[in-house]
């Protein structure tokens, strides 16, 4: 039979839009069926309110407006923001509040009032029940403002920059927080992001997520918590590689292309 170029050039190219096609399903995020119309998926925000619990640090203010006078006793005195081991040794690097530790039993120290109970508490819970605590001691409304200073996510596995990461906000995605981490690599599977998160009962919980489907904005772990953990799941392509070296996998790959087109030209020509 005559060898027919054109053919064999066309077989080629349908090969590599179907291997282009199904690369780019699998490092694609948030897909939907575009054949369905417009993606309408809704976020489970309410149930991914930052709850208090203990070991957090609280930063807590309270001012009264036109009379910063009047709050003096209900605010922490200021501190230096940082010093070096050496005590001799002091960095200027501003002044602020003193934070307030939550401990074992989900309470804090607050001047005047004594022990507050604030775990499980939301941060509007939180800033809530203190102005209601505060109108005995105060003739006015006084303004409440409470920060979590120590929310910190770690990010692993196929990321640019793995590492803990301080949050400067207490609502932080999963897509933030890869992004905080540089992206995921290629080689990380987007259909498998492990989240590791110690509940309040002390129970550990890990959950398998897919970010590569449009539906992970409606789950409630799309939201992370503070002391998250992610874990991004390499996929085979990278386990392969670390057991025979990319070099290996390189010849491999160029085999496997090679064959493949062996097998197409002895089929025309027979």
């Amino acid at each position: 039979m005559k060898f027919n170029i054109g053919l064999l050039l066309i077989c080629l190219l349908a090969v590599m839009v179907g291997a282009s096609c199904t690369s780019s399903r699998k490092v694609t995020y948030l897909q939907y069926d575009s054949n369905l119309g417009e993606a309408d998926f809704y976020t489970q925000s309410r149930d991914n309110v930052i709850r208090y619990q203990p070991d957090d640090v609280l930063g807590i203010v309270v001012n009264v407006v036109g009379q910063p006078a009047v709050a003096y006793d209900f605010n922490l005195p200021l501190q230096p923001a940082a010093t070096t081991d050496n005590s001799s040794d002091y960095v200027d690097q501003g002044v602020g509040r003193q934070t307030y530790m939550v401990n074992k039993e989900g309470q804090i120290d607050f001047p005047v009032l004594g022990a507050v109970k604030v775990s499980g508490l939301t941060q509007a819970e939180l800033e809530r029940y203190l102005k209601m605590a505060l109108r005995a001691y105060l003739k006015v409304e006084p303004v409440v403002t409470v920060r979590m200073m120590n929310f910190r996510i770690t990010i692993l596995g196929e990321v640019q920059r793995p590492g803990q990461y301080s949050v400067s906000k207490d609502h932080v995605s999963v897509l933030e927080a890869l992004a905080l981490a540089g992206d995921m690599t290629i080689y990380g599977k987007r259909d498998d992001v492990r989240l590791i998160r110690e509940m309040p009962n002390g129970e550990v919980k890990i959950v398998s997520m897919d970010i590569s489907k449009a539906q992970i904005v409606s789950s409630p772990y799309f939201y992370l918590h503070q002391n998250d953990q992610l874990y991004v799941v390499p996929n085979s392509a990278k386990a392969k590689s670390a057991d025979i070296g990319s070099q290996t996998s390189l010849w491999f790959s160029i085999a496997s292309v090679a064959f493949t087109v062996f097998n197409i030209v002895v089929s025309l020509t027979r």
